[in-house]
């Protein structure tokens, strides 16, 4: 048997929903010997995730964990925006920090009708009824949840460019003590500023190796465009957030995505 093999696609949630949710998304794990190792890295979102018909919240991530899935796994999910989950799933998203939670620990029968619709789903129509059920409670939800905050998600987007403002800049942009903007931060988000800054550059980095299409990669350049002041920098967050300096990091996801014999 050939080794296991992942396809990956992200679908645009109904537009109701577009101000809190970037993307519905699958995974389908393919048939081979042994599990397949995927690692999720922190990238400051929390997802809604239903593997094989469970169903979680996973929250915003400190450190990378691997999740490991057997041969035809079906994995669907919901990504939140960055700072715009806590309306929608009605807690801050401190409460969810490292941390995967039961819908019903947070939506009580609600929850526990979710989780019972994608249990029962299967078949060829799984995909889709696991998915429609997510969107659905959420849709639900809307007539009751709050707008997102706008200094939050904006102090996120602005945290993602490059290059990134200083957190004291960034507070004095919002009229905000660097006090208030890191409350406001991290019951949208999860992290303080500056965690989420360093999580956002790490981001950049793995997006700019990823669309290089090269095999051997050149550190040095990739941590100057990510906004790193140097390789050393780079390679300390990414043991940090990754558990891997960069090489490795990149090295083992080169052979992860390669196609299968």
């Amino acid at each position: 048997m050939p080794r296991l093999s992942s396809s990956y696609r992200e679908l645009p949630p109904p537009p109701a929903l577009a101000p809190y949710v970037s993307c519905l998304w699958t995974q389908t794990i393919g048939a081979g010997d042994g599990m397949y190792e995927h690692p999720v890295l922190p990238d400051g979102c929390v997802d809604i995730v239903s593997i094989n018909g469970g169903l979680a919240l996973v929250g915003p991530a400190t450190t990378a964990v691997t999740a490991r899935l057997a041969s035809g796994s079906v994995v669907v999910g919901v990504r939140f925006r960055t700072a715009a989950a806590p309306p929608l799933l009605g807690v801050s998203a401190t409460e969810l920090l490292d941390r995967e939670v039961g819908p019903a620990d947070i939506w009580g029968r609600a929850g526990t009708t979710l989780a019972e619709r994608c249990g029962d789903a299967s078949g060829a129509a799984e995909v889709p009824v696991r998915l429609g059920a997510v969107v659905d409670t959420l849709l639900d939800r809307l007539d009751d949840a709050p707008a997102v905050d706008p200094v939050a998600t904006r102090a996120a987007s602005m945290l993602a460019a490059h290059p990134a403002p200083p957190v004291r800049d960034l507070a004095r942009r919002f009229d905000l003590s660097e006090r208030q903007l890191r409350r406001r931060i991290e019951a949208a988000v999860g992290y303080p500023p500056r965690t989420l800054a360093r999580i956002l550059r790490f981001q950049r980095f793995l997006g700019t190796a990823r669309s290089s299409g090269s095999s051997g990669h050149d550190l040095a350049r990739l941590a100057a465009e990510a906004g790193y002041a140097d390789q050393a920098h780079l390679t300390r967050d990414s043991r940090r957030l990754a558990g891997l300096p960069p090489g490795a990091l990149l090295e083992w996801e080169a052979r992860r995505t390669a196609p299968a014999a």
